[in-house]
């Protein structure tokens, strides 16, 4: 994810301006000698103006003083002098440090200033025109170049150009705040600099330095000692060369600086990366990452884009980071309205602050300022087992496909281990060796998407037949409904105790209802209706050609589909608070112990064309839970669950293998134990009470943390399984800690 410029990549073309004093309050000035130390020696709470001063009218005499030496007319007895042209180069920083005025400056305590910013016409510069006398200058018209400046102390040397602010500056343009300690301003050369607890502030996205230049011509800058937050959302709009609307009720006293510590951190979900199902990695909903901290030596940003050193990123709301993304340097240069490159140089994840893993890809092409889904994922390739069509062990490198438009392209190159170790006898050469597996999924509309996905495991064509799976999807919201359009080809289904059966082609349409809340009973209602033309394998011998005993068959099928479940909460624990150290040290939320009853009951409706018809109704009844918090060291976590169903009448009477529901009584469980720390382990079962046969068993290993985990799970029966990696995503509220904090601190030294 790519640090934030506090200007857009691309920033505007410089323009010559002249600043014009549009309004300001009225103050008593007393002259600053040169050389006094006036500001130095007091403290910011005496400078610091009590009392709120009415806006009055414009000095006109003191007015001139903000134009540039180029078109300030001479005041009524100054000395004429040769009068020097703009300069657009950044001005020597000592300039601004230690101006030397020839003239005593201007000086005003705690004045709140708003200065406009015109651009330069081709004419000769006019002199300033008053403002009507009836028109309060706080009722102006506010637009991009309007800037407002609010100080303790502000000074200004009308020879050499310089306004010099201290103590709780803080400036207000556009839609941006800046607050720091210092600020050195060049009216001249339209040059900035800050110092001194410098705090950027764009709709909510906050950047904190050590130090800030800016120049207004070149639209460049950089800031030192850089860390803050990044809202991935709105990045698009928070650094926009214009505020979206006027910014006449912004408030100017908004502090950056007094962010309360950091609490009611929660977690929506994440990103899943893996060859097999991500929902067991989540938890929770899968989803994007949001919000992210940063921190950087220094960001330096101009018209080409910006660059960064010493980049250190974290989904962590808290430090030292479970998980750092971590470059010596990162630049981002724009190709085109659209979409901008990144690349860093020598790219790393350090997990827990100890082990570090290279990442394999330094470039990576932004759409809307968002990087593709796997682009920390720490493994070089995706780990899976398919012994049915791979024979077991096999590697993937998802590969994103740019240019498509609104839609995500993946094509993920596939070698299949196990197969090159066993049948093809370690012959490298060997096409049946590699695989392709592609994606592709995006909107159609504002209520239509569509997905599809292509597998071809083995480029040995003479078996392209038994190599290839395919599917495709078209989905549209109907009111509270989906309509869903889908093809397959050789669609794969595991069906309990059957094992897998292929559906050889399927095309049809599915309409799917949301989850019903049936009044204040506390029943949920779901149901499906269903068209479709099969063709898959039977065994009925008045559907095959004589001498067959499975072949395939196609009909019609249509399917009704209505469930019905209720859950009631036994018993719920309270979980810990959601710190570092308690609900938040293993688990991306806090853990809530709890006992829950399910009761539910499906029934099915099935017609095929070969007249047959097939009802069913199943109960089922299930008890799950979980104790402990994860917070300790071993045996501090339980999630188990046990579950019982029962086919009270109808049974296997479908003319197809695929939906034939041979499993008439089956019992269920499962649990996963903490074992120590992070590290977690279980199983999940059924068994088939009728014949006592195992209808699938799955193997579950977990390294569990806050920030991101591992999953690795494995079915032998169905000989599948996958390793699988996620990211979790955080909001929270307030202040972070530096990311080298010590673990617990709270938040840095707040500038009040």
């Amino acid at each position: 994810m790519p640090l934030p410029p506090i200007l857009p990549s691309v920033p505007p073309p410089p323009q010559l301006a002249e600043v014009v004093l549009a309004s300001t309050t009225i103050q008593t000035h007393q002259p600053i000698e040169p050389g006094s130390t006036a500001v130095e020696n007091q403290p910011l709470g005496a400078i610091a103006s009590t009392q709120p001063v009415a806006p009055g009218p414009i000095d006109l005499g003191q007015a001139h003083l903000l134009l540039p030496l180029a078109q300030a007319s001479p005041r009524p007895g100054a000395p004429a002098s040769p009068t020097e042209p703009l300069n657009p180069a950044t001005p020597d920083p000592e300039s601004l440090e230690s101006p030397q005025p020839e003239a005593p400056p201007a000086s005003s305590n705690s004045p709140a200033v708003e200065l406009e910013l015109e651009p330069e016409s081709d004419s000769e510069a006019s002199p300033i025109t008053p403002p009507e006398p009836e028109t309060p200058p706080d009722a102006q018209p506010e637009t991009a170049n309007t800037i407002f400046l609010r100080a303790d102390q502000q000074v200004f040397e009308p020879i050499r150009q310089i306004v010099t602010a201290s103590g709780d500056v803080l400036v207000q343009f556009g839609t941006g705040q800046l607050a720091a300690d210092r600020l050195w301003a060049n009216l001249a050369n339209r040059y900035l600099r800050a110092e001194g607890n410098v705090f950027f502030n764009r709709n909510n996205q906050i950047i904190e330095g050590e130090t800030a230049t800016y120049s207004l011509l070149q639209g460049a800058g950089s800031i030192t000692e850089s860390r803050g937050e990044l809202e991935i959302s709105t990045l698009e709009d928070d650094f926009s060369t214009l505020p979206p609307r006027p910014i006449a009720g912004l408030p100017l006293d908004y502090r950056l600086q007094t962010q309360p510590t950091i609490s009611q951190a929660t977690s929506p979900g994440g990103i899943a990366l893996a060859t097999g199902n991500t929902q067991a990695l989540i938890g929770g909903e899968q989803g994007s990452i949001e919000r992210l901290r940063f921190e950087a030596d220094q960001v330096s940003f101009d018209a080409d884009g910006w660059y960064a050193e010493g980049v250190r990123l974290t989904n962590d709301p808290f430090s030292p980071p479970d998980l750092e993304f971590r470059a010596n340097t990162a630049r981002l240069t724009p190709i085109n309205e659209f979409q901008e490159e990144l690349v860093f140089e020598n790219p790393r994840l350090v997990f827990n602050q100890s082990l570090s893993i290279p990442l394999f890809r330094n470039r990576f092409l932004l759409t809307q300022g968002q990087l593709p889904a796997n682009a920390l994922n720490p493994l070089p390739a995706g780990i899976g087992i398919d012994g049915r069509d791979r024979d077991g062990l096999f590697v993937e490198a998802p590969i994103p496909i740019g240019g498509t438009g609104p839609f995500t392209v993946t094509v993920a190159p596939q070698f299949f281990v196990s197969r090159w170790l066993g049948s093809s006898d370690f012959n490298i050469a060997d096409p049946a060796n590699f695989g392709l597996a592609a994606r592709i999924n995006g909107p159609l509309g504002p209520r239509t998407s569509v997905s599809g996905s292509f597998n071809l495991a083995g480029f040995d064509l003479a078996n392209l037949r038994n190599r290839l799976r395919a599917s495709f999807r078209a989905q549209r919201l109907v009111g509270t409904h989906r309509l869903n359009l889908e093809y397959s080809y050789r669609d794969r289904l595991f069906n309990g105790s059957l094992g897998f059966q292929d559906v050889q082609n399927s095309l049809g349409l599915l309409l799917e209802s949301p989850n019903i809340v049936l009044g204040n009973t506390g029943l949920n209602l779901n149901y499906q209706v269903s068209g479709q033309y099969v063709t898959a394998n039977t065994d009925r011998p008045d559907l095959l050609s004589p001498g067959e005993t499975i072949g395939l068959t196609s009909l019609f099928r249509f399917q009704g589909t209505a469930d019905l479940s209720r859950s009631f909460l036994l018993w719920q624990g309270q979980p810990l608070p959601a710190t570092q150290t308690e609900g938040l040290r293993y688990s991306p939320r806090p853990v809530i112990p709890n006992l829950v009853l399910g009761l539910g009951l499906r029934g099915v409706g099935t017609y095929y064309s070969s007249n047959d018809l097939r009802e069913t109704l199943e109960g089922r009844i299930s008890l799950g839970g979980q104790v402990g918090r994860l917070q300790r060291n071993t045996f501090d976590y339980t999630q188990f669950n046990v579950g019982f169903s029962h086919n009270i009448f109808g049974g296997a009477t479908s003319p197809f293998l695929f939906d034939r529901q041979v499993d008439q009584t089956v019992l269920s469980g499962g649990i996963i134990q903490q074992i120590y720390g992070p590290f977690l382990a279980g199983f999940q079962t059924a068994i088939n009470l009728d014949n006592g046969r195992i209808i699938d068993t799955n193997l579950i290993f977990e390294y569990r943390r806050r920030a991101y985990g591992l999953l690795f799970t494995y079915s032998p029966n169905q000989e599948t399984g996958f390793l699988g990696f996620r990211i979790s995503a955080f909001d929270w509220v307030g202040r972070t800690a530096p990311f080298d904090a010590a673990p617990g601190t709270p938040t840095d030294a707040v500038v009040q």
